[in-house]
């Protein structure tokens, strides 16, 4: 059957601050679902009650921090007429997967709109580290013109860059790494080493040996059980004196007190951060007085261009689900166990032009 034939509906949840609130990005994020002839819905109810009515008259639907209660999964999926929810950006700490399992309900996200936005953010807090550039930054605006602390200072070239996650992120790191002349190792067990190979990383076996070998360390994993404070005391450990860790990923895959004690007992050089286990960071965060740390406030996804392209991708993978197919970025695969088979992902061009023959 055409798409056009079909009574499609795609119910966005904003915010719970904003039921119902037009915003510019709405332009975007509907345009998939009015090309594809779909209905819109813009909800606009405040309570649970009316969250489950709504999702019993939709096909889909696009969370952008509404926030989900693993409860609503046993009104969708296999239980009712919505299969599957959307989420806005890369993250997806705040859902239960495993009840979206259950219930097979298809979750996918918007990764990859921010991927040169975040691995820029990563090369940026690595080459402030490595050229020491907040110490020499202040004493210079605070009058002090001086080499005095110019040792040690890293020649970058030749040296190792270790990454964890070697997803869409952490393979465009890699890249620009790459290009700087350095040695590029990589952790991640569901990525083979004749594909890292293609990307010009030497694969490890654990994250210690990242550890070990990097002189930069940049994470770049999902939140998960698995991954929460993976990097640890006994990492902090294992890396070298001269070694800095650059994180963009998210802040409670560091231990963060243990980094402090790291930084304060000089296990490692330093650190560039654009996450943090609690944020907004306390003002009183030993982090934001430390002269070889360098912070930015969790904007590292952020440019013109890629939000614009969060907001349609968020739209073209609703659209995905509703139609049958499965999404690009599905973030629990394991609900191809527990839902009827689906068409494969296809890029939004194809799904057009299959749509006018």
């Amino acid at each position: 059957m055409n798409s056009k034939d079909r009574e499609i509906k795609v119910l966005y949840l904003g915010p719970k601050s904003r039921g119902g609130v037009y915003t510019p990005d709405l332009d975007e994020q509907s345009s998939a679902a009015k090309e594809m002839g779909a209905e819109f819905v813009v909800y606009e109810g405040s309570s649970d009650g009316e969250l489950i009515e709504a999702l019993k008259d939709a096909d889909v639907a696009m969370n952008q921090g509404h926030g989900i209660d693993p409860t609503l999964f046993t009104q969708m999926g296999n239980n009712g007429r919505c299969k599957g929810l959307v989420s806005f950006g890369h993250g997806y700490d705040g859902m239960d997967l495993n009840s979206a399992v259950q219930n097979g309900v298809i979750l996918a996200n918007t990764a990859s709109f921010g991927t040169e936005e975040v691995s820029n953010q990563t090369m940026m807090h690595f080459l402030i580290c490595s050229r020491k550039f907040v110490l020499h930054d202040k004493l210079v605006k605070n009058g002090t013109w001086t080499r005095e602390y110019l040792s040690p200072m890293g020649h970058i070239a030749g040296q190792t860059f270790g990454i964890i996650g070697l997803g869409d992120i952490g393979r465009a790191v890699a890249r620009k790494a790459l290009a700087f002349g350095m040695n590029v190792i990589g952790y991640d067990p569901f990525v083979s080493s004749w594909d890292a190979k293609e990307y010009g990383v030497e694969m490890v076996g654990s994250p210690q040996e990242i550890a070990k070998r990097s002189d930069y360390v940049s994470p770049h994993t999902y939140l998960t059980p698995t991954t929460h404070h993976m990097i640890n005391s006994d990492f902090f450990e294992l890396m070298k004196p001269t070694a800095y860790l650059i994180n963009c990923s998210r802040g409670p895959v560091v231990d963060e007190k243990a980094l402090i004690k790291a930084l304060q007992e000089g296990m490692i050089a330093g650190a560039g951060l654009d996450v943090f286990e609690q944020e907004p960071i306390e003002p009183g965060n030993p982090l934001l007085t430390m002269d070889n740390v360098s912070v930015t406030n969790h904007y590292a996804s952020y440019s013109e261009v890629a939000w614009s392209r969060a907001n349609t991708q968020l739209g073209e993978e609703a659209m995905r689900i509703a139609l049958g197919n499965w999404p690009m970025s599905l973030i629990n695969p394991d609900v191809r166990n527990t839902v009827e088979p689906r068409k494969s992902a296809v890029s939004w061009e194809v799904m057009v032009t299959e749509r006018d023959q």
